[in-house]
């Protein structure tokens, strides 16, 4: 075998030995739950779980039509969702959909691509950005600030965490 072969299949025995575990769950807990203010639920709510320990990594969603979310940080790999067991501060934040007139312009062809660059660029690269209204209360969008705090644990069941936004 040439130096070259050996070289590719010691390179592509190394990718297989690497991938071995790569589908498995490390740990990771599916944590879920629903999120509701006023008695309804909230729709496209962004929440976001900061661990306490430091040296663990957070989690965010955003929730569904019916309030329901499913957490995941960057490290869960089975299913794509989950966290590890520990203690977390939770915000969650939801905006309104402001959007930009000329674009919605654009979109509903009242006007042409050249005229919305047109006005794009006498808006100018410094043109103040579209501030977008907060639907939640306050004290929720800060981890400085938020009430909310959970504890994952092993126990699937133990972590369902429903939060309700009234004050």
């Amino acid at each position: 075998m040439t130096k070259a072969k050996l070289f590719v299949v010691a390179f592509l025995m190394i990718g297989v030995l690497c991938c071995v575990g790569c589908g498995k769950n490390k740990g990771y807990k599916a944590v879920t739950g629903k999120v509701t203010m006023g008695g309804s639920p909230v729709d496209g709510a962004t929440l976001t779980f900061y661990n306490q320990d430091q040296t663990g990594e957070g989690g965010g969603c955003k929730t569904g039509a019916d309030g329901t979310y499913s957490a995941t940080s960057s490290g869960a790999t089975e299913g794509g969702v989950g966290l590890m067991p520990g203690e977390y501060k939770v915000t969650i934040a939801k905006y309104a959909d402001d959007k930009d007139p000329d674009q919605e312009a654009f979109e509903k062809g009242e006007i042409t691509y050249d005229e919305l660059q047109e006005r794009k660029a006498k808006a100018g690269a410094y043109a103040k950005g579209t501030q977008y209204e907060l639907l939640t209360p306050e004290k929720f969008k800060l981890p400085n600030t938020t009430p909310l705090s959970v504890t994952v644990t092993s126990d699937p069941k133990s972590n369902v965490f429903d939060f309700n936004l009234d004050e």
